[in-house]
């Protein structure tokens, strides 16, 4: 059996410094198997620290047959290849630590997570040295989601961040930083700069004037690697923190470093990402020998809650999450470029990539979970107070769709209960929840939820009702604030609203579509411009919608279509709060809200690096509020259609109030591509036929397209109906729930649902899960 294993490091870039050990850790580990008989082939491919190279190199590889990657560093690179990986059906292993918040089916994750790195290795800071810290970091994802976990447990231990500041990947002069460090005297740096940047910071704060006292640098990333790349003598005196250092003592780890060693030819610094990448290569190579499969969900399934000896101590992958259980060390940076062990978990640190508390009222015992599920036959759900999943059993995972760090409403437990025969306990502050497969279970329809309301804006959808929530903390708070959704969904509604709601209440709320603007007169429009700044400019000048906007809320739609060079300068004025009008030199100092919208994947266009500036994405990004597409709220659409009545009567004094049945039912049916503004025309357009008939609205008051899946009346034994019943029934049976045969009919779950309990007399018992 020949086996492909594609490498996807940065061999050159920004991180190549890193990568080219990890994926000389990947050949390593290969090598090691070829020499055992087997053939297993390192295809290598240089994504040169972009994301955009790292997801057209997957495809291209997955477009010849590989199946298996290793590799990616930063997570935008990791995030980039993940379509691929869904589309080709392939696995990665990525061996780096990262922020968390991810559990994706395709990837097996051997890197650190911020619970067994980041917490440990703050615990440590603020009980050696202070409470007061200053962070610096490069300037994407990973470091800004550090930070605020950062920020996160010193809050909570009464300490603080004094100052945070990003610099650019590959950035190389810190001397503003390091005067900004000697001014704030922080008891600790938080580093998390990656890359080329590593060394000359270090080398820049060992040269800084003495201060007052030591100053220790804390960094999840410097290792041997980089330690080695900074040199004597400004290594010496740092933390940092993984499960493994070359310096850890016994014979196994003697021999693993000079065998590696004796394979790159020469006594090379071996880093922990370095084992990581090693470690999980090694993994996946033991699975293809005993599966004989490249199938991604057979490797994971042979290796997902094995415990496995490692030169750290034992470590396991999780059977739900797909992370490594394992232990952690933090050391302190020598002289000689290695580390010296000054703290020992001497236990494995349970995965908790979904954790965003640091400090949890009450640990969980997944150990005795672990067990306990594999004696009982029960499904167990545990989940926080407001219906986070923190534990699923296998049993669990195999009878629900759901998966830990998925937060489910109080409804929605209420559907569970429709389905299973569950059982709950609470047991502050946890819920337990057994789960047993009925006999036969019915789809019911799912209640829905009572209506929520925030100014105009008004939902019986729980996903949509949470997200009004952050944007009530909107409406309380400064912040910048970023709504995302696609066209028609209401975006501008909302930032409405959330102004609304504000203390700039009584200033002014000036919505711009940046799309539509033509791209040599944005700068003029948000700017303003002085007297003879351009051809045709108007005599006087005029302000710009910034200014005008001053005191109140500037809503800028569609963000992402704003061109680069403008990007930049809005990011200037987030900074600044100053502008300054095309033409002129002076700068005017403004007092506005900025509230964003697109409909783009921002962060897929951050991770591209070529459409969206990243600085400016964090900057808007504060709070973030996605608005579901209303194919996906079905619930929504009764409420819309009679509000739209009501204005329109309201509008032109008298016309229909009623939507006949029939128009009911084809309008839950459509999709909405066009979301809400297309529901509106689509009502408004009905309303003016039925009025000049002087009727209700019926069927052939709609649209063609939303009509012709009205099925008509029909004595026939051969109606629309009972065809409509027959392909339903069909549907069922080859899907594993009702979720997957509303896709394969293309219709919202809810609509499937209720055509269930209107027409379907007696439904066919559903087969078990299986996958696609």
């Amino acid at each position: 059996m020949r086996i492909q294993i594609g490498l996807l490091f940065s061999l050159t870039g920004t991180t190549s410094l890193t990568e080219k050990g990890q994926c000389d850790a990947a050949r390593f580990a290969i090598e090691e198997y070829n020499r055992a008989s087997c053939q297993v082939e390192a295809v290598i491919a240089d994504i040169g620290s972009d994301p955009r190279k790292g997801a057209q190199a997957a495809e291209k590889l997955a477009r010849q047959g590989v199946r298996i990657f290793v590799g990616c560093y930063t997570s935008t690179c990791r995030q980039a290849i993940l379509p691929v990986l869904e589309a080709y059906h392939c696995l990665l292993v990525y061996p780096t630590l990262y922020e968390g918040k991810e559990c994706h089916p395709n990837v097996i994750y051997t890197g650190e997570l911020p619970n067994q790195q980041i917490h440990t290795l703050l615990d440590y800071m603020t009980s050696h040295y202070g409470k007061r810290v200053y962070c610096i970091g490069t300037d994407y994802y990973y470091p800004r989601e550090t930070h605020r976990q950062v920020h996160s447990f010193l809050t909570q231990r009464n300490g603080m961040v004094v100052k945070e500041h990003y610099v650019p990947f590959g950035h190389q002069h810190f001397h503003d930083v390091l005067s900004d460090i000697a001014e704030e005297q922080p008891d600790a740096v938080f580093s998390t700069l990656v890359g080329k940047s590593i060394a000359p910071f270090y080398r820049d704060f060992h040269r800084m004037a003495a201060p007052r006292k030591k100053i220790p640098i804390f960094s999840p990333i410097t290792k041997e690697t980089e330690l080695a790349a900074i040199g004597t003598p400004y290594r010496a005196g740092h933390y940092s923190s993984a499960s493994y250092f070359q310096s850890l003592p016994g014979e196994d780890n003697k021999a693993f470093i000079a065998t590696f060693q004796r394979f790159l030819g020469e006594k090379r610094p071996i880093s922990s990402v370095m084992y990581n990448t090693y470690l999980g290569t090694k993994l996946i190579l033991e699975s293809l020998l005993d599966t004989k499969s490249i199938s991604h969900r057979d490797i994971v399934k042979q290796i997902k809650g094995r415990t496995f000896p490692t030169v750290c101590g034992p470590m396991a992958l999780d059977t739900s999450d797909r992370h490594l259980s394992r232990p952690v060390k933090i050391g302190k940076s020598l002289p000689n470029g290695q580390f010296e062990i000054v703290w020992d978990s001497k236990r494995s640190i349970s995965p908790a990539p979904f954790l965003t508390d640091t400090k949890l009222p009450g640990a969980l015992p997944e150990t005795v979970l672990n067990g306990w599920s594999r004696i009982s036959d029960e499904a167990l759900i545990v989940a926080t107070m407001d219906g986070l999943i923190v534990y699923m059993s296998e049993q669990a995972s195999a009878l629900t769709q759901l998966s830990p760090g998925q937060t489910v409403a109080k409804n929605n437990w209420a559907d569970l209960s429709s389905r299973y025969e569950v059982t709950c306990s609470e047991q502050a502050p946890y819920l337990f929840y057994l789960l047993k497969a009925k006999a036969r279970a019915t789809p019911t329809v799912q209640l829905a939820s009572p209506a929520a309301s925030f100014g105009r804006v008004r939902t019986s959808h729980p996903g949509y009702q949470a997200e009004l929530n952050v944007a009530r903390l909107a409406a309380e708070s400064q912040a910048n604030v970023l709504i995302l959704g696609e066209t028609g969904t209401g975006k501008e509604v909302l930032a409405e609203a959330i102004h609304r709601e504000s203390e700039r209440r009584h200033g002014p709320f000036l919505a711009i579509n940046a799309a539509s603007l033509p791209r040599d007169l944005i700068a003029s429009e948000l700017f303003g411009f002085v007297d003879g700044a351009f051809t045709g400019a108007k005599k006087g000048g005029a302000i710009g919608k910034f200014e005008a906007a001053n005191n109140g809320t500037i809503f800028l739609d569609e963000i992402g279509d704003m061109p680069l060079d403008l990007q930049a300068v809005l990011l200037r004025v987030i900074e600044s709060r100053k502008i300054v009008r095309l033409g002129d030199t002076k700068e005017r100092a403004i007092n506005v809200r900025i509230i964003a919208a697109t409909n783009r994947n921002l962060l897929q266009a951050v991770a591209n690096g070529d459409t969206f500036r990243a600085d400016l994405f964090y900057r808007l990004n504060v709070l973030s509020i996605t608005i579901p597409p209303l194919r996906e709220r079905s619930e929504d659409i009764r409420q819309l259609a009679q509000q739209f009545l009501h204005d329109l009567c309201a509008l032109y004094g008298n016309g229909p109030h009623l939507i006949e049945k029939a128009a009911w039912n084809a309008l839950l049916d459509y999709q909405w591509p066009g979301n809400v503004r297309e529901l509106r025309n689509v009502v408004e357009r009905a309303f003016l036929l039925a009025k000049r008939a002087g009727e209700p609205i019926r069927p052939e008051h709609l649209p063609s397209q939303i009509r012709e899946d009205v099925p008509l009346p029909s004595a026939s034994p051969f109606s629309l109906k009972k065809l409509e019943q027959k392909v339903i029934e069909e549907a069922l049976q080859k899907s594993p729930n009702v979720e997957a045969a509303a896709q394969m009919l293309g219709i919202a779950r809810s609509t499937l649902y209720r055509k269930i309990k209107e027409g379907t007399k007696k439904l066919p018992e559903n087969p078990a899960a299986k996958e696609p």
